[in-house]
């Protein structure tokens, strides 16, 4: 009979060990399922960081282009206008250069 306890024991060992093991690898919940959904979470942050630093900066430049704001910006202003509406002073001269193919110089 003492056999047969001892059996019966170390049956029951065995089978919460597989149980327990089988439910810390099992891919819904387990070891495997945490440490991926981890590695997408520090990986959807690190695109957050960079989303919100971008809204900072579109919002720096909103703000300096609003009169409403109280930072409008004149100079800032006068540099977008010349970027997108190709605007320029009268009095300044402007010399358009197309760009060339480089020729390398011969060897002799």
């Amino acid at each position: 009979m003492n056999a047969l306890k001892r059996f019966i024991l170390i049956a029951l060992g065995v089978a919460v060990l597989l149980y327990a093991g089988h439910h810390a690898f099992h891919p819904e919940q387990g070891f495997v399922r945490y440490a991926l959904v981890s590695a997408r979470v520090a990986q959807v942050e690190a695109e957050l960081a960079e989303v919100r630093a971008e809204r900072i900066r579109l919002e720096d430049r909103a703000a300096r282009l609003s009169p409403s704001s109280g930072e409008l910006d004149l100079d800032y202003v006068e540099e977008r206008a010349r970027a997108v509406l190709n605007f320029a002073h009268p009095h300044e001269i402007i010399v358009r250069l197309e760009p060339q193919a480089y020729t390398p110089p011969s060897a002799y």
